[in-house]
């Protein structure tokens, strides 16, 4: 009898552990479900593919962020909220890459994602933390350096100081932020940079109708045929574009600014 009950007690006790091992997997479940963040392409009419979170508003990139670190603090944080969120919380679309999306640290400590590593923000137009309505965009353009963040931009803007003792200055970059030059050699449309001149500025191929800021126009930019293997290079206002091999393809260099007859390109916006 003895027996009995205490294999009853132990079929009892298995139970309940079973019970509270399944509430508890339920509980994880659920709070990796309510702590996932998502992350989706929206197709706006006037802007094309645009990133949004779940409840389509919409991000942006800010030109001063082009070394990749957030420079958007204080007073405009309040207008400009950084989008905090773990990179292994997110829960994106099926046709967005993970591998874009990373985590920078914030002054205050806090984690903000970041897309081809460009910070990400949202609009708060009047700075009192309400955002911008679901599916508006009135934040792109301000101040020529926020602009919607675009997961298929070709090139974008960066904006830092470039010479010491002097006002930041807005300049092309690459999708990641790598730096863009032009070279006063060259003719309109046509590249005078071969050989070895080539292999230290490496063409930026770009691609025909290139994803741009809104502050830029299409009409500048166009496809040239180089007279080399390199294939085609895309230029703005005649002038081909170039990446400098010094630069390392990290985000924020500008090494090749003034070198020769190369320098940064600074478009008027």
């Amino acid at each position: 009898m003895n027996n009995y009950f205490k294999n009853l007690r132990l079929v009892a006790l298995s139970f309940l552990v079973l019970n509270l091992f399944t509430a508890c997997s339920d509980d994880d479940s659920l709070d990796k479900e309510t702590s996932a963040f998502n992350i989706k392409i929206e197709n706006n009419s006037s802007f094309g593919s645009i990133l949004v979170n779940q409840e389509n508003q919409s991000m942006y990139f800010f030109a001063g962020d082009v070394k990749g670190e957030s420079n958007c603090n204080g007073g405009c944080a309040e207008v400009w909220p950084p989008v905090i969120a773990e990179v292994d919380d997110l829960d994106l679309a099926s046709n967005l890459n993970l591998t874009y999306f990373g985590n920078v640290t914030r002054e205050n400590g806090e984690k903000q994602l970041t897309y081809k590593g460009w910070p990400l923000y949202y609009f708060s137009p009047e700075s009192d933390d309400v955002l911008e309505a679901p599916g508006a965009v009135e934040g792109d353009g301000r101040g020529g350096l926020f602009y919607v963040a675009k997961p298929d931009y070709t090139l974008f803007l960066g904006r830092q100081v470039l010479t010491e003792g002097e006002d930041a200055e807005i300049y092309l970059v690459d999708d990641y932020g790598v730096t863009l030059y032009q070279s006063v050699n060259d003719e309109e449309n046509v590249s005078n940079c071969t050989g070895g001149c080539a292999n230290a500025w490496p063409i930026f191929s770009g691609q025909q109708n290139p994803v741009i800021p809104s502050t830029l126009s299409e009409d500048d930019f166009s496809m040239i045929t180089r007279t080399d293997a390199l294939g085609p290079q895309l230029s703005f206002k005649g002038a081909p574009l170039y990446f400098f091999a010094s630069d390392e393809g990290i985000r924020g260099n500008v090494t090749g600014n003034g070198t020769g007859p190369f320098t940064v390109v600074a478009p008027e916006l």
